[in-house]
């Protein structure tokens, strides 16, 4: 995937200037899960512009330069499991899904997560799941059970298709990680 390189120096800035936004956990907290870099697309059904509506997406893409406990995978691949849906504008929306990493070693996590955006920023929160069904699949979690997950990353999609239509398509990038003090 070609990373436009406004984008690598808004997410360096974001890293350097504060992964301190990215790592934020409840005041009292000790963040002792770990953090990782995101890269990857949406694919967007019915997908934001400026006029508020529901839309459906999903995503698929990589964690890496992963850091944290002992025995941490350096990466993985990620992906939502079902279309994740959606509401707002460009501008700013809130989303809701479930997305699968499989780490290098192998083992899983699952996490039900939210979205908030306002322009490009979008924040993520959630918690990992034990376990999600699809269709008569189930998919269990084998790392990480229980941790928070978070996340500050940057959507980018066309100002075109944002006035137009809608999305069809957009990077998303930044940095995403767990917490296990939870």
């Amino acid at each position: 995937m070609r990373i436009p390189t406004r984008l690598v120096v808004a997410v360096t800035s974001v890293a350097l200037a504060g992964a301190g936004a990215a790592i934020a956990v409840p005041a009292g907290a000790t963040p002792s899960g770990g953090g990782c870099y995101l890269y990857g697309g949406a694919y967007f059904k019915h997908g934001p512009n400026t006029s508020a509506h529901s839309f459906t997406y999903t995503f698929t893409g990589i964690v890496t330069s992963c850091e944290g406990s002992p025995g941490t995978p350096a990466g993985g691949k990620i992906a939502t499991l079902v279309p994740s849906r959606g509401s707002g504008t460009c501008a700013n929306n809130t989303t809701s899904g479930v997305a699968l990493v499989t780490w290098a070693d192998r083992t899983t996590t699952i996490t039900s997560y939210t979205t908030q955006s306002a322009g490009s920023e979008v924040v993520l929160q959630g918690k990992v799941l034990p376990s999600y069904k699809v269709g008569k699949k189930i998919y269990r979690t084998t790392r990480d059970k229980g941790d928070a997950a978070f996340g500050d990353l940057i959507f980018d999609a066309s100002p075109q298709q944002c006035a137009g239509s809608g999305v069809t398509s957009a990077s998303i990038l930044g940095t995403s990680g767990l917490d296990s003090s939870s």
